[in-house]
């Protein structure tokens, strides 16, 4: 077998195995595709994994019926986030130790938590949305979300970085953001500069509710151990607001439209 099939077999491995485990969606990118080096340089696959050749990428999709709530809706949000989360986790723990037993080492990157603060700014081990973009599963919206053509902006993420060398999947063309620019208009909390640049740390207070925040004052040393309280007391949060996804027309695609 030649090197390049050799290499694409191993990629379908992959891919069929993701999918397999009820993912929705899932891609390839390159560790050294130039879209990480937008991170911290800590937070970079290739300075992650020794070796590192590939991150394997993939999500699930929130329900479309958390539009159709009558009530609790950012309660019922918030569990759909958190048993995402969940699920993603075991499923990229499973995924690592199948692709080491084919002969790679692998390692799982959370959904979630752990963050790290570098400049104030909260990072995942790796941007996980900038690893969808780089892995071909979307582009980044207009509020700062991963946005799919089907899926929209309800996709939760993970993935797998690997010293498996795989086909790594093109980028997105298709500007799938649309210039309705609702999600600027609607959203509550003045997220958006003038210029319509998304102001993420005027968002997540707003978005991201935990009573620590209530009990603890937001002071001088909460914000010395926001790693610490992040990563342990913020394990879970409660969601405060989700207009951009309320709003957004291709989450509100009707659900029996979904596979046309």
């Amino acid at each position: 077998m030649s090197e390049t099939n050799r290499i694409q077999e191993l990629t379908d491995k992959v891919k069929k195995f993701v999918l397999e485990a009820d993912m929705d969606i899932v891609g390839i990118a390159d560790v050294n595709n130039d879209l990480f080096l937008e991170a911290p340089e800590s937070h970079q696959p290739k300075n992650i994994l020794e070796d590192a050749n590939s991150v394997i990428v993939f999500g699930k999709s929130m329900p479309r019926s958390i539009f159709r709530l009558k009530n609790h809706h950012t309660n019922l949000v918030h569990r759909a986030y958190h048993s995402l989360y969940k699920f993603l986790d075991i499923t990229g723990v499973r995924l690592a130790h199948y692709v080491e037993s084919l002969g790679y080492y692998s390692i799982s990157i959370p959904s979630y938590n752990p963050l790290a603060i570098e400049n104030f700014q909260p990072w995942g081990i790796i941007s996980l949305k900038h690893a969808g973009l780089a892995a071909g599963l979307g582009k980044i919206a207009k509020n700062g979300l991963l946005i799919h053509p089907i899926h929209g902006t309800l996709l939760r993420l993970s993935s797998v970085i690997t010293t498996a060398k795989l086909i790594a999947d093109p980028i997105m063309e298709d500007n799938v953001c649309k210039e309705c620019n609702l999600c600027i208009d609607k959203c509550p909390n003045k997220a958006f500069d003038k210029s319509g640049n998304f102001k993420k740390m005027t968002c997540l207070p707003n978005t991201v509710k935990h009573g620590i925040n209530i009990l603890h004052p937001y002071d001088q040393n909460y914000i010395k151990n926001i790693e610490l309280i992040s990563n342990t007391f913020l394990l879970e949060y409660t969601i405060g607001c989700t207009t951009c996804l309320d709003v957004c027309p291709i989450n509100k695609k009707h659900i029996s439209k979904l596979k046309n």
